[in-house]
């Protein structure tokens, strides 16, 4: 049987078998690169630097090629960075189960939460001009509230799987899900006012539209 060379020294495997990157200095830093440009190019800040786009310029193609090249190259990267971190590890005693530090775990959660809340903010006050038609505020909107549910749906998911002291970690993107919750009334008030939509059913297919999206992204992360 050939020896396999590491490249730094990893714990014994008697007392620490499995092993994560945060454990060996070399690979921590570009772990944290990877984590850090997934977080910053995620598609919730890609959707809200599209948003920020059109809200300036009026033009609807320019802002989906920028969301589509932050996305891209910004996930691109941070997996080069990823597999650089893991490759000092032999596959065999890799820990990728691992949780990441409470801190991280919180400080995403918020952040998704404020990139969120910004982004519907935002779109509320752009679709309240005049160029833009009532039926297009109100399947918008639908699609929003749909996206506000399945953050709901997906904080409700983490309390169910984890137990015990890992309950408290699943709590971390519940001030997230507040805050987005809080822009959707916020949207609400400023397209509808008192009076509410005029058509329930264009507010509904948006959601539907919404809902059929995030299925096929749940199917394509289960399959992947």
């Amino acid at each position: 049987m050939n020896d396999i060379n590491e490249l730094v020294d990893l714990p014994d495997p008697a007392t620490h078998p499995l092993v994560h990157p945060l454990d060996l200095p070399p690979a921590r830093r570009p772990f944290r690169i990877a984590w850090l440009i997934g977080a910053l190019t995620s598609p919730p800040v890609a959707a809200l630097a599209a948003v920020i786009i059109w809200f300036a310029s009026h033009n609807y193609l320019v802002p989906l090629i920028a969301g589509a090249a932050i996305l891209g190259f910004g996930q691109l990267a941070s997996r080069v960075y990823q597999d650089q971190a893991w490759a000092f590890i032999p596959r065999r005693r890799q820990d990728r189960q691992r949780p990441l530090p409470a801190l991280w775990e919180l400080g995403a959660g918020l952040a998704l939460g404020i990139v969120l809340a910004l982004a519907l903010v935002l779109v509320a006050f752009r679709l309240d001009r005049p160029d833009v038609s009532v039926q297009v505020r109100e399947f918008t909107f639908g699609m929003s509230a749909a996206a506000g549910l399945l953050v709901l749906v997906d904080v409700a998911a983490r309390l169910l799987r984890h137990r015990g002291r890992e309950r408290g970690r699943a709590l971390y993107p519940l001030p997230g899900a507040v805050a987005v919750l809080g822009s959707l009334a916020v949207a609400y008030g400023v397209l509808f006012g008192s009076s509410g939509p005029s058509s329930l059913g264009t507010v509904l297919w948006g959601a539907a539209a919404m809902l059929v999206a995030g299925a096929a992204v749940g199917i394509w992360k289960l399959r992947s």
